[in-house]
């Protein structure tokens, strides 16, 4: 193990050295990560930072320029870097169909379980959305929720496609903490972006501070939280951090 970071044999998803220019701008720098089943680990850091495009890597969305990405130590080709299923990330909140209820989305979710007939299909939807405490939404449409219970919904809706992770940007709403905790006692993992430190004390195992397009601090939320060890990790949690140009 180097400055928390576990052996790659032992992760389900692994990064090493992924590094990621746009033009002149540096904005992913020799990103190392890993992630454990049934572990919750969120990245932290201010607006800027570079977090989206890291999940955005993760996911295959962006080509990253160097370094590799392993999902249970199989490293993704890189012409063809998104996750495989199991692994995709959930929806946002602003992905759900708009005019489609609730209910019917996470029912869609789960639409190449074509062994379910539609009524299995609904009452298992039915089932997911009680699971993550959004059962009274289900008659619901996205535009007509708050927007925690959209995320709740998202993860619902992901929760469908039975996946080993779920990847989350900004995730927000009081409950969902609790929720990704119940996930992960039952074996699942859960990568968050999120620049609340609130929410990454209240849900994850692990901090990973980011800042400027590197990760700069590795630590337990009582560890950081109580003695975080640079300055900027300081600033950002006095309110004062500028993270600078990366998205």
């Amino acid at each position: 193990m180097r400055d928390g970071v576990q052996q790659e044999g032992a992760s389900l998803v692994a990064l090493r050295g992924v590094s990621k220019r746009h033009g002149l701008v540096q904005v992913l720098h020799e990103i190392d990560l890993d992630l454990r089943a049934g572990e919750i680990v969120a990245v932290l850091g201010p607006v800027g930072a570079g977090k989206s495009t890291l999940f955005r890597a993760i996911n295959g969305v962006e080509r990253i320029d160097s370094g590799s990405i392993s999902v249970e130590g199989r490293k993704l080709l890189p012409r063809r870097r998104w996750l495989p299923g199991r692994y995709r990330p959930a929806p946002g909140p602003g992905e759900l169909f708009a005019y489609r209820t609730v209910l019917q989305n996470v029912t869609l979710g789960q639409a190449w379980l074509r062994r379910l007939t539609q009524a299995e299909a609904t009452r298992r939807a039915q089932g997911l959305l009680e699971q993550v405490g959004a059962g009274d939404c289900a008659a619901s449409y996205p535009w007509e929720l708050t927007s925690g219970e959209r995320q709740l919904v998202s993860i619902a809706r992901a929760l469908a496609a039975n996946p080993r992770l779920l990847l989350l940007d900004e995730p927000c709403g009081p409950g969902a903490p609790t929720v990704l905790r119940g996930l992960a006692a039952d074996g699942m993992a859960a990568l968050l972006a999120t620049s609340d430190p609130a929410f990454a004390r209240a849900a994850a195992d692990r901090i990973l501070f980011m800042a400027g397009g590197r990760i700069i601090e590795r630590a337990t939320p009582e560890e950081f939280f109580t003695t975080p060890r640079t300055a900027r990790a300081r600033d950002f949690l006095a309110g004062g951090a500028s993270g600078g140009a990366q998205r």
